[in-house]
C-alpha cells in the first residue's frame, strides 16, 4: 500500500495548478472540524424546526463517534504526514483522515435524511451535491498533499461505520424504513 500511497501523492503533486489549489483549499475546509461543527449545529436546529427531533441524537452520534474514533486512532498510530508534497502543514498525525471521516458521517447523514424525507424539487440536486462534496473532500486531502490515500480510505470507512450505526439508531427511534414506510 505504501507504493500506491506514494504514487497517488506524487500524481497530485505533479498536477497542481493555482486555481485548483485554491478550490481544493476551499473544499477541504468543508470537512474541517470548525465548519463541520457549525453544519452539525445548524442541521440539528433544522431537524428541530422541521419536527425531525429523532434525527438529532443520531446526527451527534455519527459526527461525534467518527471524530472520537479518528482522535483515538491518530494517537495510537501517530503516523507522520507527507511533508515534501504538502501545500501546508497540519499539526496532527496523518492516519486516519478526520476530514474524510467527518465528510461521510456528517454530509452522508444529511444526504440520507434528504433522501428519506424530502420531496422538494431540489432533492436530487442536493443529494448529488452532497455526494460530490464527500468525494471532493477526500480528493482535496490528497491533492493538498496532507494525507496518503490509505489515510483517506480508512477515514471514509470510519465515517461510514458511524453513519450506519447512527442510521440504525435513527431507524429504531422513528420506526421508519428507508423508503419512509412504517415498520
Amino acid at each position: 500500500m505504501q507504493a500506491v500511497d506514494q504514487n497517488v501523492l506524487q500524481f497530485f503533486a505533479e498536477n497542481r495548478t493555482e486555481w485548483l489549489s485554491f478550490l481544493m483549499l476551499v473544499v477541504t475546509y468543508a470537512g474541517g472540524y470548525m465548519v463541520a461543527s457549525v453544519v452539525t449545529a445548524l442541521s440539528a436546529i433544522s431537524f428541530l424546526i422541521h419536527k425531525h427531533t429523532s434525527k438529532i441524537l443520531p446526527l451527534f452520534i455519527s459526527v461525534g463517534g467518527s471524530t472520537a474514533t479518528v482522535f483515538i486512532i491518530k494517537n495510537i498510530f501517530d503516523k507522520a504526514r507527507p511533508l515534501a508534497e504538502a501545500l501546508y502543514l497540519e499539526p496532527t498525525s496523518s492516519f486516519p483522515s478526520g476530514h474524510a471521516a467527518v465528510a461521510i458521517a456528517l454530509y452522508g447523514f444529511i444526504l440520507f435524511t434528504i433522501w428519506q424525507y424530502d420531496r422538494h424539487h431540489l432533492r436530487n440536486p442536493f443529494i448529488f451535491c452532497l455526494a460530490l462534496l464527500i468525494l471532493l473532500i477526500g480528493i482535496s486531502r490528497l491533492y493538498l498533499g496532507v494525507h496518503y490515500l490509505s489515510d483517506v480510505l480508512v477515514g471514509y470507512i470510519i465515517g461510514l461505520a458511524w453513519l450506519l450505526i447512527s442510521l440504525a439508531i435513527s431507524k429504531s427511534k422513528t420506526g421508519l424504513l428507508p423508503d419512509g414506510k412504517r415498520l
